[in-house]
C-alpha cells in the first residue's frame, strides 16, 4: 500500500512538472540569461543574454557582441555597422568572429518542451525557494548530453559518456523561471581518460512583457536585402 501511495505521489508530481514544462514551452515572449561554467579549461563560455518574441528574430548578446538570429541566419554589430555572419566554405580555414557563438545558443522555451522526460527520477522539494516550487533529479544520459551540448563538431569526434542532475524552479503562476543542469562528461582521449563537469544555469524573466525591435538596416540583412 505504501509503495502504491508513493508511486501515486510521484506520478502527480511528474504531471505537475509536465504542466509547467508545457506552459513554459509555449511562451510567446520572454527575456533570458544562460550562464555556463566548465570545471576544466582556461577559457570559460561567456554568459548569453537574449530576448525572444514569437515571429520576430531573436536578440542575443554575449560580452560586447550583440546580434539577431532568424532561422540559421545571424547578423551582428561591428562598430556602428551591421554585418551578416558568413559560414566558411567546406575545407576553408577562416577565423570566425565572436558572433559565431550565437549560432549554438539554444532557446529556453525549446529546451523546456517535454522537459519532465529528461529525468530518470525527479522529486519535489518539501520547501519552496524564494516562493518557487523546486524539482530536482537525475537526468537520463541523453538529456545530460543534449542539455549542455553546443553542437560543435569536435563533440562527435570524442567517445564520451554523460551523466547529470538538474533542478527546476517554478513560480506561483506555474511557469519555469530557472533551471540548472550539472553534467559530468567522461571521455577517452589520446592523452588518457578525462572527466569534466559542466554547469549550465538558465534564468527566464519578462514573460508576456518582452519585445524585440530590429533596426531597419539589420532587418534588411536578415531578410537577404542589400
Amino acid at each position: 500500500m505504501i509503495a502504491l501511495l508513493a508511486a501515486a505521489v510521484l506520478l502527480l508530481q511528474n504531471e505537475e512538472l509536465a504542466e509547467a514544462s508545457k506552459k513554459s514551452a509555449t511562451l510567446e515572449n520572454y527575456s533570458f540569461k544562460i550562464d555556463s561554467k566548465v570545471s576544466k579549461g582556461r577559457h570559460q563560455p561567456g554568459a548569453v543574454e537574449g530576448r525572444f518574441q514569437k515571429d520576430q528574430p531573436t536578440a542575443l548578446k554575449t560580452g560586447s557582441t550583440e546580434g539577431f538570429r532568424k532561422g540559421a541566419a545571424i547578423i551582428y554589430k561591428e562598430g556602428e555597422e551591421w554585418k551578416k555572419l558568413e559560414k566558411p566554405q567546406k575545407g576553408e580555414k577562416k577565423e570566425q568572429p565572436a558572433a559565431a557563438a550565437l549560432s549554438g545558443v539554444k532557446l529556453p522555451h525549446e529546451e523546456l518542451e517535454n522537459f519532465e522526460k529528461s529525468f530518470e527520477k525527479v522529486e519535489k522539494a518539501a520547501e519552496k525557494d524564494k516562493d518557487c516550487t523546486v524539482w530536482s533529479g537525475t537526468l537520463t544520459p541523453t538529456a545530460a548530453h543534449t542539455l549542455v551540448s553546443t553542437g560543435a563538431k569536435r563533440e562527435g569526434k570524442v567517445q564520451a559518456t554523460y551523466s547529470g542532475t538538474a533542478k527546476v524552479w517554478v513560480n506561483d503562476k506555474g511557469m519555469i523561471v530557472r533551471y540548472e543542469v550539472v553534467s559530468t562528461v567522461k571521455a577517452e582521449t589520446k592523452n588518457g581518460p578525462t572527466e569534466t563537469t559542466i554547469t549550465k544555469t538558465v534564468e527566464i524573466t519578462g514573460a508576456g512583457e518582452t519585445k524585440v525591435e530590429v533596426p531597419e538596416s539589420a532587418a534588411k540583412l536578415l531578410n537577404g536585402q542589400s
